[in-house]
């Protein structure tokens, strides 16, 4: 296993985080958001831009602002909230008034870097240490959106957050992430990425290639003298500026989740009357704490027995609800009659 070295950054102001996060793109670094922009997967920035701001001959502007600063201070209400969710808020609820927990996270507060790609770094909101449904660690993302970038999240994650977690797998090598996400700080969803070894390769392919281009620019300026002068220096590295006209071509159809792909395929069955008293079962298992756990388990791999014969992924209860099996299995279920065991 690889060394990853790991740089604290818990106590540094903002200001400072920042510039720490400089001294590492003006070596030619790749961090997570940096993976989008040379994929051209990033709608902000260019790899032209991202590239000239490593070498010294454009500028790197700081963006903050009160949106970014609300986020920040709405990442721990997020991930206290991510605990108890089922995929179902009435659930949430009730798990988070008797402190039912699913998951948990912790702070890393920490910029981190595997000696075997020298030229990435990830900066991860969270790290995942213990789930409900996955194993092992994982990375957890923090995002709050509004309402005018909703329809971003329509059909799945936006390309540019899934290169971002790629890289952060890659760079941990953990085999899996999920992003909580709070809509205009009322709505809340939860989406699981699994690390995808074709997106992780491009990422290491584009990031070494930029990471050397930048680190010959730099050499050719400290030879010459240049530095600060960015017209003059600009003409000696202009040769090695990425080409964007004849670089690799991303297939967008990979960056969709693949909990959100199979929701846009997900094959459709009406309930019946065995999977209602399945999922009827199921119900009264998950809610009474006195009932073994072995009950819900029994329950539901029956309901699985019954759509993997049937090649479905979902169950459709009309008004009533539905059941949902991607990535997890998820029972959305009202009206439900007790049954007496």
């Amino acid at each position: 296993m690889s060394k990853i070295t790991r740089i604290p950054t818990a106590n540094l102001p903002y200001a400072e985080w920042v510039a720490l996060r400089k001294t590492l793109v003006y070596k030619g670094m790749v961090g997570g958001s940096d993976a989008s922009t040379l994929l051209g997967l990033n709608p902000w920035t260019s790899k032209i831009t991202r590239w000239n701001q490593s070498v010294g001959t454009a500028n790197m502007k700081n963006i903050d602002n009160e949106i970014m600063f609300h986020g920040r201070l709405l990442e721990d209400y997020v991930a206290d909230l991510w605990q108890y969710w089922t995929g179902d808020p009435i659930e949430m609820i009730d798990n988070y008034q008797s402190k039912t927990k699913l998951r948990k996270s912790i702070r890393r507060n920490s910029i981190f870097i595997n000696e075997k790609y020298p030229f990435l770094f990830a900066n991860i909101d969270r790290q995942i240490t213990k789930h409900d449904e996955m194993s092992g660690r994982g990375v957890l993302e923090i995002k709050t959106i509004s309402g005018y970038n909703a329809d971003k999240w329509e059909g799945g994650i936006p390309p540019y957050y899934i290169a971002q977690i790629q890289l952060y797998m890659l760079v941990l090598g953990y085999d899996y992430g999920q992003f909580a996400f709070l809509k205009d700080g009322r709505h809340m969803d939860v989406f699981t990425v699994e690390a995808n070894q074709n997106i992780q390769e491009t990422i290491l392919i584009e990031g070494e290639k930029f990471y050397n281009s930048v680190q010959e620019a730099r050499g050719i300026i400290d030879i010459e003298g240049v530095q600060g002068n960015t017209n003059d220096a600009y003409r000696l590295i202009s040769h090695l500026e990425p080409d964007v006209e004849n670089e690799y071509k991303i297939d967008l159809d990979q960056f969709l989740s693949f909990k959100h792909k199979a929701m846009l395929d997900r094959v459709k069955i009406d309930s019946n009357e065995e999977i209602t008293e399945l999922t009827q079962h199921y119900i009264q298992y998950r809610d009474d704490e006195k009932v073994a756990k072995s009950g819900k388990q029994l329950a539901m791999q029956q309901i699985k027995q019954i759509l993997l014969h049937r090649n479905a992924q979902e169950v459709d209860f009309g008004d009533s609800g539905k059941i949902v099996w991607g990535k997890t299995f998820n029972v959305r279920y009202k009206e439900v009659k007790k049954l007496n065991f």
